[in-house]
């Protein structure tokens, strides 16, 4: 079987545009003639290295390991079959080359050194800047992370007005009593700023610079101010250990990492990544068993029973069942049946206790949000 003087269009891989050439092999022979024309040869291809691709509808063959990336397209179908014939390793492949190799390990070297960036040196320089921030710029830090908050959540909750901070006469008053109380003689490094929101939420969080953020939800589903003082002095615990400035760190390193390979310019990527962090308080779970420990040990100083605290974390645990087996192990709190059972276990027989708030203010700080 030979193939003799068949039209085709070729591409060089040096110049612009496709000639029209044709190609021929003979029989014996072991290599394709391009030829011009006139019937100049262009370019012999060794048939053992010729292959074959598709292009879209059309067939392209070309030369096995050829640098120029030369393309040829034959107008005759019965050609490709002679071709065939001719060369058993037509639609042979290639196997992966020294620079795919290369390609690849780059790759996986990049998405590790992002890895260690992410979950080791950002952590790292995190925790080490956090206590070395003047406390003035970490509560103006404080300020700027609360008003991205507040916009998200406000945007969120269409029953929401302008401004979601409650107050009252009386709940301002409440609230200002159970915090001098849980808070007894501890010095706080900043100006404590503790406040409720309007958000159905179940939910608290400390923010850099000494903010405490308690949400009406919470208020809602605590059985008693007991419950509402506990969760309060956790969030002091984080306060005073300076967590919400390492969780903002961390976050906004993280998400400005992310900005430069995605190209956010505006920063908006860092700012909003860091709000999320601090408001969904993924702190680690060291740091959340430090929380319970200092909040533990301010409401004994206190005088508060740590049995409502215990509460709580049952009443938690009934809508949010804790992880079992490895599982837990990828939560970022500890589980609430431990926390709870450590809670009841700090329960002093003997000691007299007395409730944060009485009965009506109590009443008044729950009904703060109108």
């Amino acid at each position: 079987m030979a193939l003799q003087s068949s039209l085709a269009s070729f591409v060089d891989g040096k110049t612009a545009g496709k000639r029209d050439v044709y190609i021929e092999v003979a029989a014996t022979a072991e290599v394709l003639r391009i030829c011009d024309a006139q019937g100049d040869v262009l370019v012999e291809w060794p048939l053992k290295r010729l292959r074959r691709m598709q292009d879209g509808s059309r067939t392209v063959l070309y030369l096995d390991g050829d640098p120029d990336e030369a393309r040829l397209y034959p107008f005759n179908l019965h050609d490709e079959t002679v071709l065939a014939a001719l060369t058993p390793d037509l639609d042979k492949r290639r196997p992966i080359g020294p620079l795919v190799r290369k390609v690849i390990g780059w790759s996986v070297a990049a998405a590790a050194a992002l890895a260690v960036m992410l979950f080791v040196i950002i952590p790292s320089l995190s925790d080490q800047l956090a206590t070395v921030i003047p406390t003035e710029r970490e509560e103006r830090i404080g300020k700027v992370v609360s008003s991205q908050i507040e916009r998200a959540m406000v945007w969120q909750d269409d029953s929401a007005g302008e401004s979601w901070q409650c107050s009252s006469a009386a709940g301002d008053a409440a609230l200002a009593q159970m915090v001098t109380r849980v808070l007894g003689p501890l010095d706080v490094p900043y100006t404590l700023n503790v406040q409720v929101v309007d958000h159905p939420l179940i939910n608290a969080f400390a923010l850099p610079g000494g903010q405490v953020i308690l949400f009406r939800g919470l208020l809602e589903a605590a059985q008693s101010a007991d419950e509402v003082a506990g969760v309060l002095a956790h969030e002091l615990g984080h306060v005073i250990n300076r967590d919400p400035m390492r969780l903002t760190l961390r976050a906004a390193g993280s998400a400005g990492l992310l900005s430069l390979m995605l190209g956010d310019a505006t920063g908006g990527l860092i700012i909003a990544g860091a709000a999320d962090q601090v408001m969904n308080a993924s702190h680690t779970r060291k740091a959340e068993a430090q929380a319970d420990e200092f909040a533990l040990k301010l409401l004994d100083e206190a005088e508060i029973s740590p049995l409502a605290f215990a509460r709580f974390f049952e009443t938690l645990k009934e809508d949010s069942p804790d992880m079992t087996g490895a599982l837990e192990w990828l939560s970022s709190h500890p589980s609430l049946s431990l926390r709870a059972q450590n809670a009841r276990d700090n329960v002093q027989q003997g000691k007299t206790y007395r409730p944060v708030l009485n009965a009506q203010a109590w009443r008044d700080l729950q009904a703060i949000c109108g």
